[in-house]
């Protein structure tokens, strides 16, 4: 658990001005963020890997993961300017500017130009989807497959409720291997008009999806 001075200045960084419903945004707290990074160093630890944020908003993901452990080098994608703003003053506040980027860039558009295989690690807080875009956090996971090399994992949030659908969709992909690394509690505040309590606890999985290549995924299945 990283000391109070850390924690304190983690929970100092800033959140979305104005969210934006229709790119899903909310703010991942440092408490969850700080979860999610240690699980992930256990795993398969981060000092000295090239890490991605995909769709990092204001960038609680990646600042964390660079404050707590030594990355190489850490790159943030969104699509969102005002939110990379924020990021960048984050960044900043929190002294890690040295070794993070931030890109401009819609990861769902097929024809944006993207480091591709290029990562060690990818995490994603992808949205969970609504009734006009559901399947959108898978979307977000393919797309840090893409950008991972291979023999890297990509971490991603998703509703616990959509655990089982999740595993059973990824482990269904060429040379992916999907499995729940974790269940944790994320306490969601009231983002928006319609949210009618002042926050609400959303079990979530932490789901390492590993990318293998051919030969790999070959042994491994023969090898069951």
């Amino acid at each position: 658990m990283p000391d109070k001075k850390v924690l304190w200045m983690l929970n100092q960084l800033e959140g979305f001005e104005k969210p934006k419903i229709k790119l899903e945004q909310y703010a991942t707290s440092s408490e969850l963020a700080v979860s999610m990074m240690e699980m992930i160093n256990d795993l398969v630890g981060l000092d000295g890997v090239k890490l991605v944020d995909v769709g990092c908003g204001c960038g609680m993901l990646m600042t964390t993961a660079a404050t707590l452990y030594e990355p190489e080098s850490v790159l943030g994608i969104d699509l969102d300017e005002d939110a990379l703003k924020v990021c960048a003053r984050n960044i900043e506040f929190a002294d890690v500017q040295e070794r993070c980027e931030v890109l401009q860039a819609d990861v769902l558009d097929s024809e944006t130009d993207l480091p591709r295989g290029t990562f060690d690690v990818a995490i994603i807080n992808p949205p969970f989807g609504t009734k006009n875009n559901t399947g959108v956090d898978m979307k977000f996971v393919q797309v840090g497959l893409e950008l991972i090399r291979t023999g890297g994992s990509v971490f991603s949030l998703h509703k616990s409720s959509t655990r089982d659908f999740i595993l059973k969709t990824a482990n269904k992909w060429e040379n992916v291997k999907a499995d729940c690394c974790a269940q944790m509690r994320w306490c969601l505040p009231a983002t928006y008009k319609f949210h009618k309590q002042k926050a609400v606890d959303i079990d979530v999985d932490l789901i390492q999806f590993k990318k293998s290549g051919p030969t790999e995924n070959k042994e491994t299945t023969s090898s069951q």
